[in-house]
């Protein structure tokens, strides 16, 4: 039996604007590299790749646990990659600063680079920022959660200080920087 297939249809995706697409995209790369922006947006992920619980919340550091700690450092490179998502002036230039922030790490700090690439703690986070509503709060009972205290509060309160905290200190360092737009 011969299997008539004439009203088959193969889709192909139109293209139309690609070839304008990345003379746009290509463009906007050139004008940040000329004005500074992109050389500005490494640094700053450079930065933020050391930035520590110790430097952020110097007496709470003191009172956690190791594994508690951790997942300080975890919540706070989450919330400076999210940040400077946010704040920066384009998609290019958080791309170039995230992307020089996990390679710092995985180049300074290769186990705890490892603990966020092959851990759930982005997940959870992530999950908490697309429901939009208590974003912190939402943070801070992950994080609790993430140190195996579900109920601590000290735990809550902290992730969703550190949360905060980070995301104001990335904007600051932002504006320091004064990216042009």
């Amino acid at each position: 039996m011969k299997n008539n297939d004439d009203d088959i249809k193969i889709f192909r995706p139109r293209r139309e604007n690609s070839a304008a697409d990345f003379t746009s995209i290509a463009g906007i790369m050139d004008k940040q590299r000329a004005n500074g922006n992109s050389t500005k947006a490494v640094i700053l992920g450079e930065r933020l790749a050391e930035f520590t619980p110790a430097e952020l919340c110097p007496v709470d550091a003191e009172k956690v646990s190791p594994g508690e700690k951790l997942q300080l450092r975890v919540l706070m490179i989450f919330a400076a990659q999210t940040a400077m998502h946010k704040y920066l002036p384009n998609s290019i230039l958080s791309t170039q600063a995230v992307n020089a922030m996990f390679e710092r790490l995985e180049r300074t700090a290769l186990g705890f680079f490892s603990s966020i690439s092959d851990g759930s703690s982005f997940s959870f986070y992530y999950l908490a920022v697309r429901k939009n509503e208590d974003v912190s709060g939402e943070i801070g009972r992950d994080f609790a959660m993430l140190c195996d205290k579900d109920d601590d509060e000290y735990l809550i309160s902290l992730g969703s200080r550190v949360y905060e905290q980070t995301d104001a200190k990335v904007l600051s360092l932002i504006e320091n920087f004064e990216f042009e737009q």
